[in-house]
Parts: structure tokens; C-alpha cells; sequence
């Protein structure tokens, strides 16, 4: 029977135990602490992020024969709400998705498809794309991650100058979240926005689902075939196919009670 180990953290958002109950239930041994050097082919690591050590340690494991999967806030909740504030006010239930994919998160990683059931039952819809629009927002991101894809040192600056040779019209910067608290709510923000862009923010998947065009400069990111990369079309952004990228994106989370189960595990194993 294949190892399993769980750094997730124990804090009671995270829901750390229903991990460790969901890998039991999909048939791993699950050991506490970190793996030391005997892993074996088939082994499991979960991890949250990718960055620093954990980025370190998930890479030896996998020298070593085991597969990582890595966890993350889920993208979207039912009827389009965001997982990641629905932790910050205390309402995770059993309802609530975390992203889960194999190396990686935020489109980095690899994960099973379906037939759309997923995205369906998240009840969400796609407004048409947006015609008009007086501003183009920045969402930066917070600068952690991967070291192949993390935001660069000064980008939000550099992006500015780049927009602001493609376009005239206003530009605005709106702070990740995780480095304090935005000046207006997010929805206010997207009033009248002719375009966001963005290292790799869920702040462009609420924009995508509104309808505005997104430019997304990662070297991956979870809607990144829904968006642009050369914003020196700003102006004329493409608008491109939305539906097929939501529904990879939907296959990407998991509920609480879908991890705890264990389905998310063999779903992912399979």
C-alpha cells in the first residue's frame, strides 16, 4: 500500500484532517511529518502552494519516485462566489472547493477532465463579452509561488508603462488582496472596465465571468485559454471561447466533502 503525507497546515480553514481522511479512504498509508529518503514509486505528498521549501522538498520527492499533488483556495464557488473570501469569513462547509492538481496549481499543474457536469452544477453564467469601457484595471499578484512562475519584481510597474504606451485610457491598479485591503470592492472596480489585466489573479476569472476581456502574463495560468497575452492589443482584444476553459477549470477543484471521501484522490489517481 502506496505512503501518503499531508503538509497542509492544521489550521481549522484549511480542513487539514479532511485531506488526511480523504487519502486513508483512497487507500494510502498516511504518515505523519516530512518524507525522509525512502519513497517509493506511488508515493504520496500533498503540499500547499509550491514556493520555498515546500517547492524543494516537492521537487526531491518526486526525484524520488512519488507524485505531489498540490493544493490551493478553490477559483469559484456555486453561483460564482469566491472560496478563498468564504474561508475569511469562517463559512467553510462541506461544500466549499480547494484546488487540487498533480506538480502544481493555477493551470501549472495536470488534472482529469469531464463533460462539463462539474462546471454545470457550480450554476454560473457567462455574460456576454463587454463592448465599452473607460479603464483597464491591473490586478497584481502578492510575488509567491514557483520560481518558473512567479510574478517578477517590479511587473505592476512595468506593466503600467507597457499600457500605458498601448492605450489611453485610464489605468488603474487595484492591490492584491493579501497585501491589504482594496480601496473599493472588486465588483466596483470591474464598473465600466474595458479590460484586466493580470499576472495570474483570480481577480481575472470573476472578470472573465463578467464578460471583460482578460491579459494574463504567467507562464500558466487556470484560464489562460480564455485569455490574451500581448497587451499591445488591448485594444482589440480577440474575445475568445470561455466555456471549454471554465469547465477545465471546474475539474480542478474539489468540495471539502468530495476530498474527505477520498474521491478527489482517486479521481486524480485514475
Amino acid at each position: 500500500m502506496p505512503n501518503a503525507f499531508c503538509l497542509i497546515r492544521e489550521s481549522p480553514h484549511y480542513r487539514r484532517q479532511a485531506f488526511v481522511e480523504g487519502l486513508k479512504a483512497a487507500g494510502y498509508t498516511f504518515k505523519t511529518g516530512e518524507p525522509g529518503a525512502d519513497v517509493a514509486a506511488g508515493d504520496v505528498l500533498v503540499i500547499w502552494n509550491r514556493y520555498s521549501h515546500w517547492e524543494v522538498m516537492a521537487t526531491q520527492f518526486e526525484r524520488r519516485g512519488g507524485r505531489v499533488l498540490v493544493a490551493e483556495n478553490g477559483y469559484l464557488g456555486a453561483n460564482g462566489s469566491t472560496p478563498k473570501f468564504d474561508v475569511a469569513l469562517g463559512l467553510v462547509r462541506p461544500e466549499h472547493y480547494y484546488a487540487l492538481a498533480w506538480d502544481g496549481h493555477n493551470g501549472a499543474g495536470f488534472w482529469p477532465a469531464d463533460d462539463g457536469s462539474r462546471w454545470r452544477a457550480l450554476g454560473i453564467e457567462l455574460k456576454p463579452w463587454r463592448k465599452a469601457g473607460d479603464h483597464v484595471l491591473v490586478c497584481p499578484q502578492r510575488g509567491i509561488g514557483p520560481r518558473q512562475g512567479t510574478q517578477p519584481p517590479g511587473w505592476t510597474e512595468d506593466i503600467r508603462r507597457r499600457l500605458h504606451a498601448a492605450t489611453a485610457r485610464l489605468v488603474r491598479v487595484r492591490p492584491h488582496p493579501g497585501l491589504g485591503p482594496g480601496t473599493v470592492p472588486m465588483a466596483q472596480d470591474l464598473e465600466n472596465c474595458w479590460a484586466v489585466v493580470t499576472w495570474a489573479s483570480g481577480a481575472g476569472i470573476h472578470a472573465l465571468v463578467a464578460g471583460i476581456p482578460v491579459f494574463a502574463e504567467a507562464p500558466a495560468w487556470i484560464l489562460a485559454d480564455a485569455a490574451e497575452r500581448d497587451i499591445t492589443a488591448i485594444e482589440t482584444p480577440a474575445c475568445r471561447d470561455r466555456q471549454t476553459a471554465f469547465e477545465r477549470l471546474a475539474c480542478a477543484q474539489w468540495s471539502v466533502a468530495e476530498i474527505e471521501s477520498g474521491e478527489a484522490f482517486r479521481k486524480l489517481l485514475n
